[in-house]
């Protein structure tokens, strides 16, 4: 649609591909909340807090060094970045381009979990269940063309800072439970 908007009318455009943003800002002004909770870091630290009794594990035998899938995370920091480089890009009269953001480097569940113990410095009970349907061993983005063209390097997407980051704002802030009104 876009691109059709771009040949009929003119409009350039930045599209950004991401999955697993994690982090928080790093002043803990503002952090992560889902309703439900989906997503592992926040689910991890909820565990963290006593919150939720333990966190399921989906499958533990897929092709990967410990059996748990491995993941790309990048810190909601970097992308902030992103974005602010991407509207400099359309600034400059650039064309529409279409950029991947990702830290490059993937994490399995199993080292999530054990860096957050070791963060939190809390227990973090774990269950195996079962593989979830469509789950990919491995999902892992690069950055290559947001480096060179956007000059777009993440520099808080290490997984010690995004999980100290959420770590942070979630034990600063009150949170809404899921049971709130």
């Amino acid at each position: 649609m876009l691109r059709d908007f771009g040949n009929a009318y003119g409009l350039r455009s930045v599209i950004f591909r991401y999955f697993n943003v994690a982090g928080a800002d790093p002043d803990a002004e503002c952090g992560e909340f889902h309703d439900p909770e989906t997503h592992l870091i926040p689910i991890i630290l909820e565990v963290a807090s006593g919150e939720r009794s333990a966190l399921t594990v989906f499958g533990e035998d897929y092709p990967t060094p410990d059996g748990t899938c491995i993941r790309d995370f990048v810190h909601v920091s970097d992308l902030v970045d992103a974005h602010i480089l991407g509207l400099k890009w359309l600034e400059a009269g650039k064309g529409n381009r279409i950029f991947c953001l990702g830290s490059g480097k993937g994490f399995s569940v199993r080292e999530v979990i054990e860096r957050a113990r070791r963060l939190t410095n809390r227990p973090i009970p774990v269950e195996i269940g079962p593989r979830r349907r469509g789950d990919a061993a491995k999902l892992v983005l690069g950055s290559a063309r947001a480096a060179v063209e956007l000059g777009w390097t993440p520099k808080r997407s290490s997984l010690e800072l995004m999980i100290s980051d959420a770590w942070l704002a979630y034990s600063s802030l009150e949170w809404p439970v899921a049971n709130a009104e």
